[in-house]
């Protein structure tokens, strides 16, 4: 029997293709996508089920550094497509030293100013609608937030997409165990070369592995005249930039986070979750558009299909064919994550299946 639906999450990898289907279903007149919307909050706190009164819920969400870290200081050199706000030329006024930090909002920049075009506007709406409210689990305070910019956009329901999110699928079901879940995965080559040219991405993996440069650089070797925006990049900061990070970082991280997620399945039945490969979306979007409008049982609508399918270039999402080199690191490092998603059977020697998955 099928029950209720209170909530809805696309969850990912990353580079996945997640944000052009955010966009497609956000063309819904019905739908809301808060996209980003749990990365840009407070990373320490965004999680565990317990009681939260309205100032911390403002805290989360007004959070200075403490969503991405000082990855913020530099936003401007990072460029990433995700953001639409316009950083170069904000709105008369407003600027990112008055904000906690130092730096602006993560909320401003990449959710709020998905859906709303007074996004400075909507952030100090929406940092003022959390400080008032009443003490109540933190699940219902995340629902109140969501249901609050879904109604200022002026739609009925909301689906909530952040990049990476299906490392967290166990923190999200014990906020929202009653929610559905789609899972949208690609070829891991794809998705671990679209991260080598994404600048935050290779960064992070920088920073997180304690990679070395040539020289020997390392994150941990910039200060705070490198971890800034507000003029030209400075060397070591570049020479970061610049550093090949290799793939198979990038492969493995990808297998690791199918795999936690995978761990929590067993925790939903067998309506609250659904798979959607990005390569079926590409050759079929209207189609698959379908399959996801019925598993989130979206008001029907049939002409935003049309707008939703104009919205991807053809061409423009890779799909490399993969060297023998690369092949060989792949079936190192995916090969689990690769059987889950049923892209390649348990025997490595079968060949790859019709999605063009990477298989030996």
């Amino acid at each position: 029997m099928t029950h209720h639906i209170d909530a809805r999450f696309i969850v990912g990898t990353g580079r996945c293709g997640s944000t052009i289907l955010s966009k497609m279903l956000n063309t819904h007149p019905g739908v809301c996508v808060l996209s980003e919307f749990l990365v840009s909050l407070d990373a320490s706190r965004k999680f565990g089920e317990r009681d939260v009164d309205g100032a911390e819920l403002a805290e989360i969400c007004d959070c200075g550094l403490a969503s991405t870290g000082v990855f913020k200081k530099i936003v401007g050199h990072l460029k990433t497509p995700e953001i639409n706000f316009p950083l170069e030329a904000p709105p008369p006024g407003v600027e990112r030293e008055n904000y906690r930090d130092g730096v602006y909002p993560e909320l401003i920049l990449l959710p709020l100013s998905s859906v709303f075009d007074d996004a400075v506007v909507a952030f100090d709406e929406l940092v003022e609608f959390a400080r008032a409210q009443p003490t109540r689990k933190l699940s219902q305070q995340l629902r109140a937030l969501f249901g609050w910019m879904t109604q200022r956009a002026g739609k009925t329901v909301w689906i909530e997409r952040s990049g990476g999110t299906l490392a967290q699928l166990p923190e999200l079901i014990e906020l929202f165990p009653r929610a559905r879940f789609l899972h949208l995965h690609r070829n891991p080559l794809d998705v671990a070369l679209s991260m080598k040219a994404h600048h935050h991405m290779r960064l992070y993996a920088l920073q997180h592995y304690g990679l070395r440069t040539e020289s020997g650089l390392t994150w941990d070797d910039l200060d705070e005249s490198d971890l800034r925006d507000d003029g030209l990049m400075s060397p070591r900061l570049q020479e970061l930039f610049d550093h090949d990070v290799p793939l198979e970082v990038f492969l493995e991280d990808w297998n690791e986070m199918v795999i936690r997620g995978f761990t929590s399945l067993k925790k939903l039945s067998a309506d609250q979750y659904g798979e959607v490969a990005f390569e079926d979306l590409l050759a079929d979007p209207k189609r698959v558009l379908g399959q996801i409008a019925d598993f989130f049982d979206l008001p029907s609508d049939a002409a935003w299909m049309d707008d939703a399918a104009s919205l991807l270039t053809p061409g423009k999402a890779g799909k490399a064919t993969p060297s023998p080199d690369q092949q060989a690191l792949i079936s190192q490092h995916c090969h689990a994550a690769l059987v889950l998603l049923e892209r390649e059977s348990s025997d490595p020697s079968s060949g790859a299946d019709a999605r063009g998955a990477t298989t030996s």
